[in-house]
């Protein structure tokens, strides 16, 4: 998470991924076992990240943002 005013600054970070490979298409593929983000948006109260699978698919993902603030924001 990046401080609005001066977006250099991150104010959270996760211990842990929050997107990693766990399904087949993200798993098997041209480069197997990576998951990386291309983009997101927030619609409404949710944040739609669209991420590559293996080098291979386009795949979306949704988390409700209040959500995933709180738990960025939990994490020390």
């Amino acid at each position: 998470l990046l401080d609005l005013e001066e977006p250099w600054k991150v104010i959270a970070r996760t211990p842990e991924p929050i997107l990693e490979p766990e399904e087949e298409y993200e798993r098997i593929g041209d480069v197997p076992n990576v998951v990386f983000p291309e983009g997101a948006v927030t619609i409404g109260d949710e944040l739609i990240v669209f991420y590559g699978g293996a080098d291979k698919v386009c795949c979306v993902a949704s988390v409700h943002l209040d959500e995933f603030v709180d738990h960025l924001l939990g994490t020390p």
